[in-house]
């Protein structure tokens, strides 16, 4: 579809808002193919919302599916999802006002900030941290929910070797976006999530969107579903039992909000509510290189890149594989679409991009969503009525297409874990090491199904092979297999022998 075409479209949308949220047969041929390409794809295991915006007008504002599978309680755009790196944009905007502010500058070092900074951490600059440039490594080792005291986390990210020089090359480090919330903490001489709420989110509207300082009351928080089977915890449950967030995802993923809440942060950064108009240019100008072959650059908190039509487009998603959020700006079209799921598979992040095509494309339809390897193993284990130790053969035979890459059993294992079928998830993991003995990875995922069901003879075994088979570098999962062989060291020193007095 032209742009004239679209706005001629809009105009017929916008003469009532019933029209604009729930159009008519016939008066927006993409919007309707929309609706069906998504609705279509809820029996397949799709569930989430979606808001279109052509400027100030809403055209397409829609939930799909349950936010509590086997319930009544639909998802709707008020529905509360986690936005994972979608944060990040939060992070750069306090950034950029602070700096308005004159309480820190984009080129300020990290020394400015940190005493007793090492050496090869000297010369980092805010500046290289928004842009992902600073060579700090993507993260720790340290989990979502792990709770590291302050001065420990950051003691630990300044001790951890740099991937590249700083200002040398692009890695995307969700640890450089917690040293900016630090830095943010620091400057401003409060919490890093009432900053945001002081700044950004409160101004804008967004009263709905945070950790864990806003209301959520009234709200409906949707249900997490791994590979689109497993339900999780809800991140802001998870969030209120621990009292706090971790530094894992302090400023870099996580917070909470509402397709409604970002549609207001949208028009806050369209309209110069919040942050003006060079703040915003400053935000979205193409800071580095992110890929040059798609012609992607990274912001400040933002990628910038080409729509399929060769737009300009600023956007940004985020996953904890689990949920999934993406924000997409096209400013050549006065367009916006945001996109939120709480189950993330195959075909999730495609939304976004295929709303796009069908906007401006009168022909394109996609097919509905089809289940992808993991979703089906993993459905299928989960039902599994046999024997746990004859769950694997009869995936070997059953799945023999679909677990032909290794990281389908290795996801589906870990999730049977996570769901509490120890034993099912051992026999899926087996499997996997057998089928790709020389991986290292995998053996360390089998040894943490072993561990977990208390095997620890098997898992000192498997941690000992997930060692041997490192990589000289980048080994991203000794770190923990080396824990947990000395958990097992441990244990097993403590274990004291049953005897019995005067047995023959």
């Amino acid at each position: 579809m032209n742009k004239v075409g679209w706005v001629a479209v809009l105009m017929v949308l916008a003469l009532s808002s019933a029209a604009a949220q729930a159009p008519r047969k016939g008066e927006n041929w993409a919007i309707e193919r929309i609706d069906n390409y998504l609705g279509r794809s809820i029996t397949q295991g799709f569930s989430g919302a979606v808001m279109v915006a052509n400027g100030n007008h809403i055209v397409l504002k829609k939930g799909y599916g349950n936010a509590v599978r086997n319930s009544d309680i639909p998802i709707t755009t008020a529905t509360l999802f986690d936005i994972g790196s979608v944060t990040k944009q939060f992070t750069a905007a306090a950034i950029i006002m602070l700096q308005d502010q004159q309480k820190l500058s984009v080129n300020d070092t990290l020394a400015r900030f940190f005493p007793k900074v090492p050496h090869d951490k000297q010369s980092i600059t805010v500046h290289q941290l928004l842009t992902h440039t600073s060579g700090l490594p993507a993260g720790l080792g340290v989990g979502d929910f792990e709770h590291i005291g302050t001065t420990a986390f950051f003691n630990r990210l300044m001790a951890t070797p740099l991937r590249a020089a700083p200002g040398e090359q692009f890695h995307y480090s969700n640890v450089g976006y917690s040293l900016l919330a630090r830095i943010i903490e620091l400057v401003a001489d409060d919490d890093y999530e009432r900053v945001l709420q002081t700044l950004l989110f409160r101004p804008a509207g967004m009263m709905h969107t945070g950790y864990l300082a806003f209301d959520a009351s009234s709200s409906v928080t949707a249900a997490g579903y791994k590979s689109g089977v497993v339900m999780t915890p809800t991140t802001l449950s998870r969030y209120k039992a621990d009292g706090q967030v971790s530094w894992a995802l302090k400023g870099n993923g996580g917070i909470i909000s509402s397709i409604d809440d970002m549609y207001n942060w949208y028009l806050a950064l369209r309209n110069h509510v919040v942050l003006s108009e060079a703040q915003v240019e400053l935000l979205t100008t193409r800071h580095v290189v992110e890929n040059a072959e798609r012609n992607q650059s990274y912001g400040y908190g933002w990628s910038i890149f080409s729509s399929p039509r060769g737009n300009k487009m600023i956007g940004h998603n985020g996953s904890n594989g689990v949920y999934y959020f993406d924000f997409r700006w096209l400013p050549d079209d006065d367009l916006a679409i945001l996109y939120a799921s709480n189950a993330l598979m195959k075909d999730t992040p495609a939304v976004s991009e295929n709303i796009e095509l069908m906007l401006f494309d009168d022909v394109f339809n996609p097919p509905a969503f089809a289940p992808g390897p993991v979703t089906q193993v993993l459905a299928f284990a989960m039902a599994y009525k046999g024997p746990a130790p004859t769950l694997a053969k009869t995936i070997a035979e059953k799945f023999s297409q679909q677990i032909s890459e290794r990281y389908v059993l290795n996801r589906a294992g870990l999730t049977l874990l996570d769901a509490g079928k120890t034993e099912r998830a051992i026999s899926v993991l087996k499997l996997n090491v057998e089928r790709f003995a020389e991986d290292g990875n995998l053996w360390d995922s089998l040894g943490e199904a072993q561990l977990a069901a208390g095997h620890l003879e098997a898992a000192k075994q498997s941690f000992v092979k997930a060692l041997v088979k490192a990589p000289q570098t980048q080994c991203y999962w000794c770190a923990n297999a080396q824990d947990k062989l000395q958990h097992i060291k441990m244990r097993q020193k403590a274990a004291i022998p049953v005897t019995s007095a005067g047995a023959g």
